[in-house]
């Protein structure tokens, strides 16, 4: 019986026929390194942290002197004279119309209640919940490429057993199509084994289209596949031995076997969710970042205190008409009386984010530790499922082909035949689509796990 089925198989494949079509081989680590290598939403994120520490930096210069040139000139047109009590002596001018000074100056916040630091410490945090988001965003990418990665090795995989079930219809059409011209088939079985050819045809045309979408879905993801035709792709394994009629394909594609790919993710199911998911550390650098702008808002309520020094060089040196040098030291404070409640609204403002923000956080942790007990569970499921799939495939296929041998020696009918390659074919196809699945939940925990 299985070397019956096996030389159906053989008469119904077409070896030859993708010769010339380009071969793609995407192995899974490639295809996650290109995926953050590629990713303009990822890159946008690092960008927005290399700018919040930009930010810090430029804040953390309000704790030190600051040094500037100062540099004035003024023009009047009256200047003030003073009459000498000596007869015959003309008044004396006190100044001159151009008045100039130019030299270095130095401004420094001496005491400020710690606004300044509170402000500088209120950005390094913002600054530190961007780096968490990044790292965030690096496993949101790494879950997206993976995700579309296992979509491309469910296509390929349903593409390869509608393949070899759409050679098995051909073949055994071939074959009742022999019988009937030696008189033991009838003229039923035959448009019967012509139709579940078509219905293999359509769906083995379909499963092209649904893995090159999948494909375009990676591409995008990773980079691959520029100047590539991706319309009519095929399995690698298929490419040698093409159903009868099938079109050449554009593009052949190999990707990582499943079990090379659940072995590279097994891991990650044991490590259990990550209490410092970057996700939690970006909304717990949040609350602290405004709970330090909260308090550096309050502290500008309070009087300030401001070290100045300056050397210059002076025009004119009052009733002198000549430049000379001019050194100046001074302390000055102030504090604001009234603002109308600006600095408390602002403080206001910045406690409140703080407590929004520590609350998202435990609604995080919380939301964590769901989805991982949701992905856990369907994990052990899936588990279960597969050893219930490989008696399934192994039944039904053994089934198929007693019946079509019963079929074949007149015990049964042909619609029985179809009825037990269906039940086969979709035995095999329920098998993939679930190992498929443990995948993705493989790759939900790992985005989930501790790293």
């Amino acid at each position: 019986m299985v070397a019956r089925m096996s030389l159906l198989l053989m008469l119904a494949a077409v070896p030859g026929k993708a010769a010339d079509a380009p071969a793609l081989t995407m192995p899974l680590a490639e295809a996650e390194k290109r995926a953050l290598e590629t990713s303009s939403g990822l890159e946008s994120v690092r960008l927005e942290f290399e700018a919040a520490k930009a930010a810090a930096l430029s804040q953390r210069s309000f704790l030190v002197p600051e040094l500037r040139l100062e540099a004035s000139g003024r023009y009047q047109s009256e200047v003030s004279e003073l009459a000498l009590p000596i007869p015959g002596t003309e008044p004396r001018r006190l100044g001159d119309n151009i008045n100039y000074s130019v030299g270095p100056a130095m401004q420094w916040n001496v005491w400020d209640m710690g606004a300044a630091r509170k402000s500088w410490r209120s950005f390094s945090e913002l600054a530190k919940a961007k780096s968490a988001e990044y790292e965030s965003a690096r496993r949101q990418s790494l879950l997206a490429a993976r995700t579309a990665y296992f979509q491309v090795q469910l296509a390929l995989e349903s593409l390869r057993l509608l393949a070899d079930h759409l050679k098995l219809a051909s073949a055994q059409h071939r074959d009742i199509k022999l019988g009937l011209e030696a008189g033991t088939k009838s003229r039923i079985d035959l448009l019967m084994a012509h139709l579940e050819m078509l219905a293999r045809k359509r769906q083995f045309r379909q499963a092209r289209t649904d893995l090159a979408s999948a494909l375009r879905d990676l591409f995008n993801l990773t980079g691959w596949g520029e100047g590539l035709d991706a319309s009519l792709p095929l399995d690698a394994r298929t490419k040698d031995a093409l159903p009868e009629g099938a079109e050449p394909p554009s593009l052949i594609i190999e990707l990582d076997p499943i079990d090379k790919s659940a072995a590279a993710l097994a891991k990650v199911a044991l490590a259990g969710p990550d209490p410092s998911h970057p996700t939690l550390l970006s909304l717990a650098g949040l609350a602290r970042s405004f709970t330090l702008a909260s308090q550096g808002y309050k502290a500008q309520r309070w009087p300030k205190l401001t070290l100045s020094a300056k050397t210059s060089l002076d025009y004119p040196n009052g009733a002198e008409l000549n430049d000379f040098s001019q050194n100046t030291v001074g302390l000055a404070a102030s504090m604001p009386l009234f603002e109308w409640g600006r600095s408390a609204d602002r403080a206001k403002e910045g406690e409140g984010r703080a407590h929004a923000a520590s609350k998202r956080q435990e609604q995080a942790w919380k939301d964590l530790g769901r989805d991982w007990n949701k992905s856990s569970d369907q994990l052990a499921n899936l588990k279960s499922q597969q050893e219930i799939n490989k008696a399934n495939v192994a039944e039904a296929s053994e089934l198929a082909g007693l019946v079509y041998d019963s079929y074949q020696a007149g015990r049964s009918t042909f619609l029985e035949v179809q009825s037990a390659n269906v039940r086969a074919l979709e035995a095999k196809v329920i098998a993939v689509r679930t190992d498929v699945q443990v995948l993705m939940q493989l790759a939900m925990l790992g985005s989930l796990a501790k790293q």
